[in-house]
This record gives C-alpha cells, sequence and structure tokens, in this order.
C-alpha cells in the first residue's frame, strides 16, 4: 500500500457545508501515510477506528484511485476518510498540520478494487440504512485527471500510491456501533465498489 495523496474541497458543496474557501486554481492535497489505509476483504467487509468515544469522528465518502508502474490510474474503490473533527479543528485554529485529524492508524478505510474506468461514478454512503451522502464525480471541481498531472508535477509519485479525490456534501458524526455503507456506481447502475464497516472503539 502506497502513500495517500488526499485532495481537500474538491466539492463546492461539501467546502460550504464546513465552511473552507475553495481552490479552483489548482488542486490542494494533504497526506496519508500507508500504515493509515485499511484494506476491505473481497466482499467489502471492514473496521472503522474510532480511536475514542469522546471525540468528534466524521464520515467522508470518495473515490480513490490506485496508481499502476506507469504512475497513472489502475483501479479504483470507495473509500471512507475516517476524519477526526475535534484534532482537526484544533489544528486548523493554531494553524498546525492537520496529521492528528487525517492521518491516524485506520483513517483511510477502502472497500473493493475494481479496474479504474474514465466516467461519472456516483459517490454513496449510508449510516444504519440512512443514505448520507450521495452525489456524482461530475460535480468535482478537479477531475481525476487534473488530480494526478498536478501531483506528478509537483512529486515524485510511486507504483501504488493512492489518490483520494475528495467528498461530496453530507459528512456527519459516527458513533460506535454504527454501521457504514458506502459505495461507487457507474453510468450503466453496476456497484463497481463497495464497503460495509462497523464503527469501533479497541
Amino acid at each position: 500500500m502506497g502513500l495517500g495523496w488526499c485532495c481537500f474541497r474538491n466539492y463546492v458543496a461539501h467546502a460550504e457545508e464546513i465552511g473552507g474557501d475553495i481552490s479552483e486554481e489548482y488542486p490542494r492535497f494533504f497526506l496519508k501515510p500507508a500504515s493509515a489505509h485499511v484494506e476491505a476483504d473481497e466482499n467489502g467487509n471492514n473496521v472503522i477506528e474510532l480511536m475514542n468515544e469522546e471525540d468528534h469522528i466524521d464520515h467522508e465518502a470518495e473515490l480513490v484511485v490506485r496508481l499502476g508502474d506507469d504512475l497513472r490510474p489502475e483501479a479504483m474503490c470507495i473509500g471512507c476518510d475516517t476524519t477526526n473533527r475535534t484534532r482537526q479543528t484544533i489544528a486548523k485554529n493554531k494553524r498546525w498540520p492537520w496529521t492528528e485529524g487525517k492521518a491516524f492508524r485506520g483513517s483511510g478505510v477502502l472497500g473493493t478494487w475494481t479496474q479504474y474506468q474514465d466516467g461519472v461514478l456516483q459517490v454513496s454512503m449510508k449510516v444504519n440504512g440512512e443514505t448520507k451522502q450521495d452525489a456524482p464525480t461530475s460535480l468535482m471541481i478537479h477531475s481525476v485527471e487534473d488530480l494526478v498531472e498536478h501531483l506528478s508535477g509537483w512529486y515524485d509519485l510511486s507504483p501504488g500510491d493512492l489518490v483520494w479525490t475528495g467528498t461530496p456534501a453530507g459528512v456527519g458524526r459516527m458513533y460506535k456501533g454504527d454501521i457504514v455503507e458506502a459505495s461507487l456506481t457507474n453510468q450503466n447502475g453496476d456497484v463497481v465498489s463497495s464497503l460495509a464497516a462497523r464503527c469501533q472503539v479497541s
């Protein structure tokens, strides 16, 4: 598993719901270490670690793209960028990096992998059966191609690196025992990647 390059505020509606500015000129990124990522089994089953029951931990459903040997998109999956909003808010207020809020162990929860396909996908997430996020990737400010091109111009990417493409509106807090289900659906209505995870505190 490679490094996670995570684009933030790549959907206008999400930027508006959290009160952040929008960068249309070029995409902005934060990082997740390889150790932050948690692979699902072949059926998409996974776990979401909440660290504790006091901090505010949000779900953020995203299209995640894996780079191949040629450093181009090779595979994709649905992912949950598990965000410790309590720690992130402290970091923002003090102008610190977001590391504690975004890059902790288990913060990159992945669904089933499938071959990368160009085209519009529907990013969806349910919590305890209730739809929380549901939006097409056509609403992204910066496309997958734009994200990879920008990263390639600034950084030394490696095969296996992951590009998290940003989350649509509808993020919300998760609690111990919650069941989180997420999916990518193509234009034919086929679910091409799925994730089912129970929230737990170890």
